[in-house]
């Protein structure tokens, strides 16, 4: 596989909808194709496979897939269950596989006590040939949910299943579970799923257009690309809104009014920089004053670069207006920190994650 290139983990996960006031339903099924990957998940291809065929160790198990919303991880736990389901459904009619949302795992474990049948729920669970919970941060406030999710997890791991699980979030990261079930989760194989790199957008970018019939330049959708929402679902969502908006004023959709779309969507959304400053600053475990200071710590240095970027982003202020806010800081260091993150963006996952949770639009 060379560097840059995108690939397809071949298997289906959920269509893509859209819903509006006046259009109540929308479905794009390009995800049924594959999960699209570039560099920044090409680990996701070879663990995936393992997981169909089973072949994780069992000391390495559960296989978690942590990861921001959006960032695709329902959409693995989905086409893991259908390639799964598919491989065994000749071989072994005994098979069993499930793929449930934690807050049903919880809910059905409650009315298992309600209706004393404990026994059937563990044996339904504890016995599977493949289990998949998806968003486990779910239990953050269950704690006798997660207690009964460790012990299905290492019952099913010792009558031979493979369990994989998804959070937001890497589990030791803050405080979400138990210390018995972090310690249970962190011990299998944690698996990253970063937000999709540039490549990968513009490649989505161009097939939505070709999907839906709509003709721009490959270089205005690529341009797109940077400026619209990073994750998947979202490009989507902003592109059939663009779409649907101009069926039902029976215009045609052209490059002047792709653009006028653009620039009013990007008005509707700009904050404030002190409202930026803020998020980053706690997102960071920081105080707004450390942003605004001169310290150069590591960890401060990068949320202050961060808010900076993000205030050029999305406020519409010049830079020397942003300079001023952040302690009268020269203009020229504003723009060492707003290319430093451009170019980080390029390569560096974990920094598009921040991004992402900040929400970079």
């Amino acid at each position: 596989m060379s560097l840059g290139e995108i690939r397809f983990i071949p298997f289906p996960g959920k269509p893509l909808e859209y819903e509006n006031s006046t259009l109540s339903h929308a479905v794009f099924p390009a995800p049924q194709r594959g999960f699209m990957i570039g560099p920044e998940n090409y680990v996701l291809e070879p663990v995936v496979q393992w997981a169909i065929e089973g072949n994780l160790p069992r000391d390495r198990l559960p296989l978690l897939f942590y990861g921001a919303v959006g960032s695709g991880r329902s959409h693995l736990l989905q086409g893991i269950w259908n390639s799964w389901r598919k491989n065994h459904k000749i071989s072994n009619s005994k098979c069993h596989a499930f793929l449930l949302p934690a807050i049903d795992f919880a809910r059905l474990f409650t009315e298992s006590l309600d209706t004393r049948t404990t026994d059937d729920f563990r044996r339904r669970y504890r016995n599977a040939d493949l289990l998949l919970i998806d968003d486990l941060d779910q239990l953050h406030d269950k704690p006798w949910a997660q207690d009964e999710l460790r012990h299905t997890l290492d019952a099913l791991v010792l009558n031979g299943g493979t369990a994989v699980f998804t959070t937001t979030d890497y589990p030791a990261e803050n405080g979400t579970f138990s210390e018995t079930l972090t310690a249970r989760l962190i011990g299998g194989t944690t698996i990253p799923v970063f937000l999709p790199g540039l490549a990968v957008r513009k490649r989505f970018l161009r097939e939505l257009a070709t999907a839906f019939r709509v003709s721009l330049p490959d270089s205005e959708l690529d341009s797109a690309a940077e400026v619209l929402p990073v994750s998947i679902p979202a490009l989507y969502g902003t592109f059939a809104q663009m779409y649907f908006e101009s069926v039902a004023a029976d215009t045609k959709i052209n490059s002047a009014s792709w653009q006028l779309f653009l620039r009013n969507r990007l008005k509707t959304v700009r904050p404030a920089v002190d409202t930026i400053a803020k998020k980053t600053a706690k997102h960071f475990s920081l105080k707004l004053t450390d942003l605004r200071g001169s310290s150069r710590s590591k960890t401060t240095a990068l949320a202050r670069s961060i808010a900076v970027y993000l205030a050029w982003r999305q406020t519409g202020q010049q830079q020397k207006e942003i300079a001023k806010y952040f302690g009268n800081r020269d203009p020229a260091t504003i723009r060492h920190m707003i290319e430093r993150i451009k170019t980080g963006l390029s390569e560096d996952t974990a920094l598009r994650d921040h991004l992402f949770r900040l929400g970079l639009r």
